[in-house]
């Protein structure tokens, strides 16, 4: 069967929805969403995925900064690579899951690469040293 590319916001609206509705429940990372930062999907998903129209398609609608928000959550709980291996983990399988094509690899390297940026900053680990793929795993 084959599956579109992740043509617009509704694409990404949708890989958002089903990437949380996954990942909440994970026993390594659901925790630090569910019970430390008691998410608000309501008003979080949204805001996701701006950042994701902004990364793949300039809509310019993102408003936040990343970093500084993992780095409170960082004061909360110690955030270690493992979990930003895991995100990724997450993330990528449900882009695979659901699309394939250009935009769906670009929003798989865009977002190791944001895992990477942040778990290096929060770890004070050098980014190019840091590698978020576990074996066996497809990207």
């Amino acid at each position: 069967m084959q599956m579109n590319d992740v043509l617009d916001r509704c694409d990404i609206e949708y890989i958002v929805n089903r990437f949380y509705d996954v990942m909440l429940k994970d026993p390594i990372v659901g925790f630090i969403f569910t019970d430390i930062v008691q998410i608000d999907l309501e008003h979080h998903l949204p805001i996701i995925v701006d950042f994701w129209a902004d990364s793949l398609f300039n809509e310019n609608t993102y408003q936040g900064n990343p970093l500084s928000k993992h780095a409170e959550v960082h004061t909360k709980i110690p955030l270690r690579a493992g979990h930003f291996t895991r995100w990724l983990f997450l993330f990528s399988q449900t882009i695979d899951k659901h699309y394939e094509g250009t935009n769906a690899n670009l929003m798989k390297h865009k977002a190791e690469q944001v895992a990477k940026s942040i778990s290096a900053s929060i770890t004070a680990q050098k980014r190019s040293d840091m590698n978020l793929v576990l074996k066996g795993e497809s990207s």
